[in-house]
C-alpha cells in the first residue's frame, strides 16, 4: 500500500522519527512546512490572536484519508511504515522499547536507554467528522470500515476516537480511528531479532490509564472524551459546564451517549494498553533468549517523571549537576537538543488543568536558581479545562521562567510557537555546552520505576 496511512504529525510516527535519528545523531523537527505554509504562518502571527483562533482550523487540511483507503488495510502496512523510520539504522541496541507512545517521555527513555522505540498504537486522520457535535453520526463514519479493519487483522483492535473538546474544531472536519496491537506482529518478532543484541532488554510501557467507552464490536470500541480535566462521565451523562461549553461552540449535543452500544471500562484510548500486546511480547522474549522487562503505571503522568528522574540520575552518575529543566507538552518536545545538554525534561500531556498539577508537583525536584524552559502548547482552541496562563506562571512562581511555547498575548492560539519554540532552547544549547554520556541502564530504570508512587489523582477537579 503506497498511501501514507499515518500522518506526519501524529504521535507514533513523530517518536519513532525522534528516536531513529537520535540514535544516528543527527537532529530531528517535529513539525514540518512548506516554505509557503511559513510564511503564511508567520503572517498570522503577527495578526491579534482571535484570527488564528478562527482561521487556522478552517485552513487545516492535514492528511486526511478516505474509508476506502483505509478499510483493506493489513496490519503490515502499518507496522512497516514505523519500520521504515528506522531503514538508517543498521546498528545492534542493547534495550529496545515499546508500548504506549507518550511524545517527548518514551522518546527521552528510548534513547537514555540506546535503542529504538516500537509503538502499540497507530493513528489515521479520515475525512469528514460532525459539524453539530452528533456522537451517533460520528460514529456511523467509520463502524464499517473499523470492523473491517479487525476482521481482517485479529491483532488488532480499534477505537473510534470522538473528543469534541479537546479536538473540538478537529472533529468538525476529520474523524480519528485509532488501531492499536493486541498480538506481536511478524514484522516486530523480525526487528527485534535483527537489532537487539543477545539477551539485550525489551521495556515494554504499559498504561493502565481508564476511561469509559462503548463496544461496538468484537475488537471495536468507541471513546468519547480524552485525557484532560473533564471526567469520562461528564462526557457522556453531560455537566454544566459541558452544557456551557456545547451551547457557546453551538453543538446540539451537550452530552455525548452513544445510543445502542452498551458502555465498559477500559483503557484509555491514548494512554492506555490493550491486552495482548504485552503478553505476547513476554513470550516472545522467554523463547528468543531476551530480557522482558514492563514498567506499569495507572498515571500516565508518571511516565513523564520516570523520564525526568531518569536524565537527573544520568546526570548524577557524570557528576554532573542539572542546569534547569525543559517543560514540554504534547507534540512540542525536542530530543537533539534537551537529551545532550544538562536539561531535565517534563513533558506534559496537554494544555489542561491537570497538567499543571502535575507540573505544580515536580517543583520540588527542580534545580533552584535554574531556568525553566516552558513550551505552553498552541492548540488554537479554548477548552473548559484550559490552564489560563497566569496559572502556568503561578505555577513556576519563583523559577527563572523562560517561555519557549505560545506567546502569553496569544496563548493558546498562536502560529509563531509552531514556528520558533526551539529558537531559545537552541540558543541556550549553543552558549552552554555540554558533553556526557546520555545513557541508564535498564537495572537503574527498574529501580526508578519501582520508587515512583502510582497514585491516579482524580480527574474533572476544575
Amino acid at each position: 500500500m503506497s498511501i501514507l496511512l499515518e500522518s506526519n504529525e501524529s504521535s507514533s510516527p513523530i517518536i519513532t522519527r525522534a528516536v531513529a535519528n537520535g540514535l544516528l545523531g543527527s537532529n530531528y523537527e517535529n513539525y514540518h512546512f512548506s516554505k509557503i505554509d511559513r510564511t503564511l504562518l508567520r503572517i498570522i502571527g503577527h495578526l491579534p490572536s482571535s484570527v488564528a483562533e478562527w482561521l487556522i482550523p478552517r485552513a487545516n487540511k492535514g492528511n486526511l484519508l478516505s474509508m476506502q483507503e483505509v478499510q483493506d488495510l493489513k496490519t503490515s502496512d502499518l507496522v512497516n511504515g514505523r519500520l521504515k523510520d528506522y531503514s538508517e539504522n543498521n546498528a545492534k541496541y542493547p534495550a529496545i522499547t515499546m508500548g504506549i507512545g507518550m511524545g517527548g517521555t518514551t522518546a527521552h527513555l528510548s534513547l537514555a536507554l540506546g535503542g529504538p522505540f516500537l509503538p502499540q498504537a497507530f493513528v489515521m486522520t479520515l475525512q469528514n467528522g460532525t459539524m453539530n457535535g452528533d456522537v451517533n453520526a460520528y460514529n456511523k463514519l467509520s463502524l464499517d470500515a473499523a470492523k473491517k479493519i479487525t476482521q481482517n487483522n485479529h491483532d488488532l483492535m480499534s477505537i473510534q476516537h470522538y473528543d469534541p473538546v479537546h479536538d473540538g474544531w478537529l472533529v468538525k472536519r476529520v474523524n480519528h480511528l485509532r488501531v492499536k496491537l493486541i498480538d506481536l506482529p511478524e514484522e516486530y518478532k523480525g526487528f527485534i531479532k535483527n537489532k537487539l543484541v543477545a539477551g539485550g532488554d525489551v521495556v515494554y510501557l504499559e498504561g493502565r490509564a481508564k476511561w469509559k467507552r462503548f463496544r461496538t464490536g468484537k475488537n471495536n470500541v468507541f471513546q468519547v472524551g480524552g485525557w484532560g480535566d473533564i471526567s469520562d462521565k461528564d462526557f457522556i451523562y453531560g455537566s454544566a459546564i459541558l452544557d456551557t461549553f456545547a451551547k457557546k461552540e453551538k453543538l446540539d449535543y451537550p452530552h455525548w451517549m452513544l445510543d445502542g452500544f452498551p458502555l465498559e471500562d477500559g483503557p484509555e484510548s491514548e494512554w492506555g494498553s490493550e491486552e495482548g500486546l504485552g503478553e505476547a511480547i513476554e513470550k516472545f522474549c522467554q523463547k528468543e533468549g531476551f530480557n522482558f522487562v514492563k514498567i506499569s503505571y495507572r498515571d500516565p503522568n508518571n511516565f513523564s517523571k520516570l523520564a525526568f528522574l531518569s536524565k537527573q540520575k544520568i546526570l548524577e552518575n557524570g557528576d554532573l549537576e542539572p542546569a534547569g529543566v525543559a517543560v514540554e507538552m504534547f507534540s512540542q518536545f525536542d530530543t537533539s537538543i534537551i537529551d545532550h545538554s544538562r536539561l531535565l525534561p517534563l513533558w506534559l500531556i496537554f494544555n489542561t488543568m491537570d497538567s499543571s498539577r502535575f507540573l505544580k508537583s515536580m517543583t520540588k525536584y527542580f534545580p533552584k536558581d535554574k531556568p525553566v524552559f516552558f513550551s505552553g502548547l498552541a492548540t488554537f482552541s479554548v477548552t473548559p479545562d484550559l490552564v489560563p496562563f497566569s496559572e502556568w506562571e503561578r505555577v513556576l512562581n519563583g523559577f527563572d521562567m523562560i517561555n519557549i511555547g505560545a506567546r502569553k498575548s496569544h496563548y493558546p492560539a498562536d502560529p509563531l510557537a509552531l514556528l520558533d519554540w526551539k529558537k531559545p532552547l537552541e540558543k541556550w544549547a549553543k552558549d552552554n555546552p555540554s558533553n556526557f554520556e546520555n545513557h541508564i541502564s535498564t537495572g537503574e530504570l527498574i529501580k526508578i520505576a519501582n520508587s515512583i508512587e502510582d497514585i491516579l489523582p482524580d480527574q474533572g477537579k476544575m
